[in-house]
């Protein structure tokens, strides 16, 4: 006789007279650990026996019961009626006991081997709720059933698991009629339907919509496709009638109204395209074809046709099989430029930003040279540090004009930026190359301290990502990040000031606001009309500082100057103030020079350009040791000192490279005979780590890592061996020199003689700039002939030359290379000029 218990945990014991049963929405509703009712338990035990809620009168039990007796009918049936022997058990004993066995109910036609394939809970083991619920889900995604409900029953062998499952219907055959150009392998596995899989109506549906949509895909767009069978619930076949049509390819391409640029042209910015002998290619798209009509319209647009218009319109053949295209121009008035204005330039003047520029006032409006020009003033921006400088282009047609449009450059110039950290970050859980390699190949561009400038940036960026030491599928990141690089400036402590860094915001900090009368026009200051005066400023110079030394991050700097009590406040900063007002604006709009200050006679005092003035009307004296004067400070101060620079982050991330190789080859040819090929070469190698374990040999970290070049190279053979050896550091030392080692043997054997060679060659560089590079080599060989057949008869020039000889050489080189990349460039020059002079105890006159 079965004895049943419910799947559940708590030190409780209980008169059990039923099966309880947990199905699959229930072990959801109790939560991902399946303890919810365990909580019950316990509180069930804590309770006192008196507190207990009975079976037959406590309202919360009954709640219990109703509940599964709704799931499994006779759940909670009393024991006669089930013909099953009250049994006392302890619920921990029996989620502690091992399972007899695990089984399934239910299933009809599939086999219970291929259920148990998925279910990871197995007999001899405790069961687990949390397991048991994970067994469900996996059997509910196999979409084999309608319902999954677990059951735990107590037997005289122990405790069992039955899956309780109700089957879903099975496909008994899929079939698929008329398709001629889709293979029907092909079709099944875009729809997933097969013999054996579960019957699902709707999925059916879909793999209409599916098989139709992938026709359309390889262009048969008129193909149709219906469900014969497998529409309905008592169906178990599936049956889809597919009618595939023609294959609608574009036969023709017709433009109309297009007058200003030919239909040749315009055909060439299309990605539809006509078929070639009416049965190659040109595959009709829609989407293709609305994606032209927006090509066409940018096209347009970028010449200054702002208004143009174009439509596609399309008709089929009577079988359709082809389309004509024709798209419709309307392309309206060219747009001329009118003025050109650029708005928010201070550091660069507007004829100096727009010098020579390729898209100038009266000409027709052309996106190309806007862009042009635009990248044009963002370079000098560059140029001087401001890397995050923008430049926006603001049409602004004109209502009185059609056919005209003003330009305006809106322009927000950003703050001179220094180069701060150069982060290295090499990729991988254990990298052997040292960061120091990435440093050296951008050294020549950017350093610690110096100017943020965009071109050498670009150019530090290129040489990297252009190196056959980093992965080419995973290239380099190169991520300028502006940081306010305060520790990277600390102050410079001067005598009367606190030690904290004096930093300015802007170039004239101004003094409290006085409510002052706005003037007419110039009165007692050099203000515009309608501008109100300016107010009493603070001028506050900059404090000196010392160039940053060559590390991988500005070196903190130190002043010189020991503290000393200050006579300000501390915290406040020492400052020079002028008694005068200083206008910015006179400094940029000045008077003419026939303009005459109110009471003042044309022959006194001069007003120069920027010059204050008093609130007498007459212009105020220049104090060159206490306030910045127009016509220049003679100790080296400026009008207008440079703003305070900013910072910039550099964050270079790479991944190490394939850069080892092992080549062997074999080959035969009229002048050398057969010759074999052995080549050992490294291009990240390091001299200075030799290997300390196996385990440096094993994992690749031994001789690895510096940047270096070594080669080994044999190559014997019947006529001609060759032996080298090579190795160069390209960053001696760390430092802009470069040297390289090599030695080689050559073995010739000619018909009258045979010709050995034993030598090798010193090479120093230097890099000179970001661009040049000089260098040195001295090669030392030694020449031996020797075997001269018949040497009576032999050439006197080969007689003389018998035995050893010394040859050397020398040899200057100068470099100019450009290139963003030595390997595949895209753009720059590379140029190259030497000079060798051979000399020794040889004559080769």
């Amino acid at each position: 006789m079965d004895r049943v218990a419910p799947i559940l945990r708590g030190p409780s014991t209980l008169l059990v007279w039923c099966c309880v049963v947990i199905g699959a929405s229930a072990c959801a509703q109790e939560g991902a650990s399946g303890n919810g009712f365990a909580e019950y338990l316990r509180q069930r035990e804590q309770s006192p026996p008196a507190a207990r809620p009975q079976p037959t009168a406590a309202p919360a039990e009954r709640q219990v019961q109703q509940a599964f007796t709704a799931q499994v009918p006779g759940a909670f049936a009393s024991p006669n009626e089930r013909n099953i022997l009250p049994v006392e058990y302890s619920a921990d004993e029996l989620l502690n006991d091992p399972l007899a066995d695990v089984i399934v109910e239910g299933n009809d036609t599939i086999l219970s081997s291929s259920i148990l394939s998925h279910i990871k809970t197995r007999a001899g083991r405790p069961p687990s709720p949390r397991q048991i619920q994970e067994d469900v889900a996996e059997l509910v995604k196999l979409r084999w059933f309608l319902n999954v409900r677990p059951v735990y029953r107590q037997t005289d062998e122990g405790p069992v698991l039955v899956f309780q499952v109700t089957e879903r219907p099975i496909v008994r055959s899929v079939q698929f009629i008329g398709n001629k150009k889709i293979k029907t392998a092909e079709l099944q596995a875009n729809v997933g339907l097969r013999q054996g899989s579960g019957f699902d109506v709707s999925a059916n549906r879909e793999s209409v919509y599916r098989i139709q949509s992938m026709y359309q895909d390889k262009g048969y767009r008129f193909a149709k496709v219906t469900l014969q069978k497998g529409g309905d619930p008592q169906d178990r076949d599936v049956v889809f009638q597919i009618e595939e049509g023609p294959k609608v390819r574009v036969g023709k391409i017709v433009f109309e109204g297009n007058e200003f640029v030919s239909g040749a042209i315009l055909k060439t910015k299309l990605a539809s395209k006509t078929a070639i002998l009416r049965f190659i290619g040109g595959s009709y798209d829609p989407e293709l074809i609305q994606n032209d009509v927006l090509t066409l319209r940018q096209y347009y647009t970028n010449l200054g046709f702002f208004e143009v218009e174009v439509e596609a319109k399309e008709s089929f053949s009577k079988d359709n099989g082809y389309v004509t295209v024709t798209y419709q121009v309307s392309e309206g008035p060219r747009y001329r430029v009118g003025n050109i204005e650029t708005v928010g330039n201070v550091v660069i003047g507007t004829g100096r930003l727009l010098n020579d520029p390729k898209l100038d006032e009266g000409h027709y409006f052309n996106a190309r040279f806007l862009r042009e020009d635009v990248s044009s003033m963002k370079e000098q921006y560059d140029e001087l540090g401001r890397i995050f400088a923008k430049v926006d282009p603001v049409p602004q047609f004109r209502a009185d004009e059609p056919g005209w449009v003003d330009l305006t450059y809106v322009v927000d110039e950003d703050i001179p930026r220094l180069i701060g950290d150069i982060n290295v970050h090499i990729r991988g859980d254990y990298p052997h190359t040292q960061e120091e390699v990435v440093l050296q190949q951008m050294h020549r561009f950017i350093k610690p301290g110096q100017l943020a400038n965009g071109t050498n940036l670009r150019m530090a960026q290129q040489r990297v990502m252009g190196s056959q030491l980093w992965e080419r599928s995973d290239p380099p990141t190169f991520d300028i990040h502006p940081v306010d690089g305060l520790d990277y400036l600390p102050p410079l402590v001067t005598r009367g000031q606190d030690g904290r860094l004096q930093l300015r915001d802007n170039l004239v900090e101004t003094a409290a606001s006085e409510d002052l009368p706005i003037t007419s026009g110039f009165g007692h200051s050099l203000s515009p009309v309608g501008r109100s005066a300016p107010v009493s400023t603070t001028v506050e110079r900059p404090i000196p500082r010392a160039e940053p030394e060559r590390l991988s991050r500005p070196a903190p700097l130190e002043s010189g100057f020991e503290p000393a009590p200050a006579k300000y406040p501390v915290g406040e900063p020492m400052t020079m103030s002028s008694q005068y007002t200083i206008d910015p604006e006179a400094i940029i709009n000045a008077p003419e020079e026939s303009f005459i200050v109110r009471c003042q006679s044309p022959g006194e005092m001069p007003t120069y350009r920027g010059q204050s003035v008093g609130r007498n009307g007459l212009p105020v004296p220049q104090d060159y040791m206490q306030t910045d004067s127009p016509q220049g400070d003679p100790f080296g101060d400026a009008i207008r000192n440079p703003a305070t620079p900013g910072f910039v982050d550099v964050n270079v991330d790479v991944t190490e490279g394939r850069t080892g190789r092992l080549m062997f080859g074999v080959g035969v040819n009229s002048n050398a005979g057969v010759v074999g090929s052995i080549v050992l070469q490294e291009d990240n190698f390091n001299l200075l780590r030799p290997p300390t374990s196996w385990a440096d040999i094993v994992n690749g970290t031994a001789w690895r890592g510096a940047g270096q070049s070594f080669r080994l190279e044999a190559v014997p053979g019947y006529q001609v061996s060759r032996y080298t050896a090579s190795w160069q550091d390209p960053y001696f030392l760390r430092s802009d020199f470069s040297l390289g080692l090599s030695g080689f043997y050559y073995n010739r054997f000619f018909t009258d003689w045979t010709e050995d060679r034993l030598g090798g060659r010193i090479s120093v560089g230097r890099i000179l700039n970001q661009y040049w590079s000089a260098g040195l080599a001295l090669r030392l060989e030694d020449v031996d002939l020797h075997g001269i057949r018949n040497e009576a008869f032999a050439p006197a020039a080969l007689v003389a030359a018998k035995g050893n000889s010394l040859l050397s050489t020398i040899s200057a080189t100068a470099t100019y290379d450009t290139r963003d990349s030595s390997f595949m460039p895209t753009r720059g020059h590379f140029i190259e000029g030497s000079f060798e002079q051979a000399f020794g105890e040889y004559d080769y006159s």
